[in-house]
């Protein structure tokens, strides 16, 4: 294990060649990745309390799927709970960062990859017990997020956790073979951006000029159609990410849980019933407006 003065140089040479840390990670020897900045990560509070709520078994016998793990942060707190866990980050910058504090902290039961998240499939990733999508969904467009849901169903034993923005209107509708699903196309890059300009943009899409932003019925629909067998959206823990900026309402967190369907026998007909959300459904309340 390198001493207090090797690990800091380390981390200053990391820093000089790739950029400052997205978060805060704990190291040894009290070492912080940005100095013990003391912000509380509220979106990795839920993440965890929904997997050790509903993971039906403990986090030390889970495996662990991080789609776009960014630095890190998610897998690490899994891997210090004792889950089998893979990172899946595509930017060369993220990865080296990851894997030096996945090194730095001895964490034998973490694996990084250097990948696109919409490579994922069984053969080249296994089984999980729960996969981790926080923050990538909607920087995909809208083909590439359905196959990326369904990827993920077909990965995942248990449970899939969705953190991701919406689109509070319908406005630009999308088809999938017979489905129709709604939302609006967000702009990540400049039509002549450059891989390299793309590179260095680390909160926007890996390549795509444009991405899609569902609604809430839509998503929940493109869920429902996966074969999910029930899909929830989580309040609590609280996680209001920058209410100030008035971002709370289209950023939200859908659990989606993999499971066999529940034959019902007082009402057979149901069993074969199937029913989307309309388009301005599961809509939350305008803010309140003072006319006085």
């Amino acid at each position: 294990m390198k001493n207090k003065e090797e690990l800091l140089r380390e981390l200053e040479a990391i820093k000089s060649q790739y950029g400052e840390w997205t978060y805060d990670i704990p190291l040894p020897f009290d070492i912080w990745t940005r100095g013990n900045l003391q912000l509380p990560h509220t979106r990795l509070r839920r993440f965890m309390q929904i997997v050790s709520d509903l993971a039906e078994k403990p986090l030390s016998e889970c495996r662990v799927l991080d789609l776009a793990c960014l630095d890190g942060i998610f897998s690490i707190e899994l891997a210090k709970h004792g889950a089998d866990t893979v990172g899946i980050e595509i930017r060369k910058a993220n990865i080296e960062k990851a894997i030096f504090c996945k090194n730095a902290l001895g964490l034998a039961n973490l694996e990084f990859r250097q990948d696109d998240v919409r490579n994922i499939s069984v053969e080249s990733c296994g089984k999980f017990d729960a996969v981790f999508c926080s923050g990538i969904l909607y920087h995909l467009t809208a083909g590439d997020a359905i196959d990326l849901i369904s990827r993920m169903y077909e990965v995942v034993n248990r449970l899939v956790i969705i953190d991701t923005c919406v689109s509070l209107e319908p406005v630009e509708r999308f088809i999938d073979g017979s489905d129709e699903y709604w939302g609006y196309i967000y702009r990540e890059h400049s039509d002549n951006a450059t891989p390299q300009e793309k590179a260095q943009k680390l909160w926007a899409s890996a390549d795509n000029p444009t991405s899609f932003w569902f609604t809430r019925p839509s998503l929940v629909n493109i869920l429902n159609k996966a074969g999910f067998s029930s899909v929830y959206e989580c309040f609590t823990p609280t996680h209001m990410n920058k209410p100030e900026l008035g971002k709370n309402l289209d950023r939200c967190t859908f659990i989606a849980i993999k499971n066999d369907p529940c034959e019902i026998v007082t009402s057979p007909a149901v069993n074969a019933f199937h029913e989307d959300w309309p388009e301005r459904s599961l809509s939350y309340a305008p803010e309140a407006t003072n006319n006085d």
